[in-house]
């Protein structure tokens, strides 16, 4: 199973959400140690994890820990070779790739923008 990234924007007046953006990263679940021990994110599986405008910085933050000092999350790693830290840097980089994309092509949703894993 994997992680699938979207941001999503809430439909007013109903109880839906609608993509944005093109967000198709994904990771397998067997990363989640390593995501959360570097961004300090729950990492809520299936649902909203709240507005993209706090979550990313999170995950840049993440992103910049896993570069500067790979070896403090190995323990973390799956020991059967799926969910390893290098995976997760590319993960983090396409997230943030696919936010600044949104960010270009339309600012006006950024404040509205949630961020989904499912």
């Amino acid at each position: 199973m994997s992680y699938d990234i979207s941001f999503k924007v809430k439909v007013e007046g109903v109880d839906a959400y609608v993509p944005v953006g093109a967000c198709d990263a994904n990771i397998t679940w067997n990363a989640r140690k390593i995501i959360e021990k570097s961004t300090g994110l729950e990492w809520k599986n299936c649902q909203n994890n709240g507005l993209c405008v706090d979550v990313i910085p999170k995950i840049e933050a993440g992103l910049r820990r896993l570069e500067q000092s790979p070896d403090s999350f190995k323990e973390y790693e799956a020991p059967n070779g799926w969910g390893k830290v290098k995976g997760t840097i590319q993960f983090f980089r396409r997230i943030i790739e696919a936010w600044n994309d949104l960010l270009r092509w339309n600012e006006e949703l950024v404040p509205a923008a949630t961020f989904w894993i499912e």
